[in-house]
């Protein structure tokens, strides 16, 4: 009796412990991807939780989170594991929460100076962002030669909610920080910035007004499937000027007018946020040798806005007839 006593405790002991290294490694193998709103953003978050589940044996749970300072925090605090394609310009918490430099094919593109609570590596893609017109318009007016012509003819883009003001098609989301009324106004264009709430909703009125053949003004960024079937000019805003934090300063006066927010007519390296303690070993691994390209990006996104498949099945097309993403495995 005393025999099968121990013999049955040991064997418990066994167990326990089996089950708590089961456990621990289950744990492990879960995290959770902030997953992008807007369809570029939604790609890439895709691809990288395809590899982390199919390859890397990875639980991803995944949560629709829109960008914004609520983001990083998220991270910061171990809500959120990872967010996917995030794009600096756009990223008023950078300067505070990371600490390491931004290095993209071997240069170094930024160095961060913040707590290191959240930690980034570029994602591959290269984002640019500007105010576009259809080529319709330009073409029928010849007078029209940039950014600084819009005044000229506002009233072409004006209606009834704008009155004598001009109508941009804004950034969509508030929380992705675009600040496109502020940049009017520092401009001097006399626009009204409307943000209708979604990308697709963004997107549906401009395909509309494109149908229509009307002249409009469009705040969006490449690469997009937008423009696979529509032609569009961009108006070549300037640079701005590199002021030191243009959210923590808010500095207009300080940096001039032409320090609107920073987008990617300067070329906008983009990033893979994730929270330092929970994105470890392998998975940290994979984030620091995944270089998605635009290329790529963009042939997915014509599958998805023009073919109608869905992003999974896009993702799931690319992966089995490149063989790039293998070059990131650890």
């Amino acid at each position: 009796m005393k025999k099968s006593f121990f013999a049955n405790a040991f064997m418990a002991l066994i167990m326990s412990s089996f089950l708590v290294l089961s456990a621990g490694t289950a744990n492990a193998k879960r995290l959770t991807a902030a997953v992008a709103d807007w369809t570029g953003g939604e790609i890439t978050c895709q691809v990288a939780v395809s590899i982390l589940e199919q390859e890397l044996g990875y639980k991803v749970e995944r949560i629709v989170f829109p960008s914004g300072t609520g983001l990083w925090e998220a991270i910061a605090a171990g809500d959120i594991d990872f967010a996917c394609e995030s794009w600096p310009s756009y990223a008023e918490a950078d300067d505070v929460m990371i600490n390491m430099d931004l290095v993209y094919e071997g240069d170094v593109v930024k160095s961060y100076s913040g707590d290191g609570s959240v930690d980034a590596y570029t994602s591959g893609i290269i984002g640019m962002s500007d105010y576009y017109v259809p080529k319709y318009f330009v073409d029928a007016n010849p007078d029209f030669n940039d950014w600084s012509d819009l005044n000229k003819f506002k009233a072409q883009f004006a209606n009834a909610e704008t009155g004598s003001k001009g109508r941009l098609i804004a950034c969509p989301v508030a929380g992705w920080n675009c600040h496109d009324q502020k940049r009017l106004d520092l401009l001097g264009i006399d626009f009204e910035a409307v943000e209708l709430g979604t990308e697709t909703a963004a997107l549906a009125e401009a395909q509309a007004a494109y149908d229509r053949k009307e002249p409009f003004l469009l705040y969006l960024w490449e690469p997009h499937f937008f423009f696979g079937k529509n032609e569009m000019v961009n108006v070549n805003l300037p640079n701005h000027k590199d002021c030191e934090s243009f959210t923590e300063a808010n500095n207009w006066q300080d940096c001039g007018t032409a320090a609107w927010p920073a987008t990617g007519w300067a070329k906008d390296y983009t990033m893979n946020y994730m929270n330092p303690e929970s994105v470890t070993g392998d998975a940290l691994a994979f984030f620091k040798k995944m270089k998605f390209s635009n290329t790529d990006q963009a042939k997915m996104l014509v599958r998805v806005g023009d073919d109608g498949l869905s992003v999974e099945d896009a993702v799931q097309e690319w992966k089995d007839s490149s063989s790039d993403w293998k070059n990131w495995l650890p």
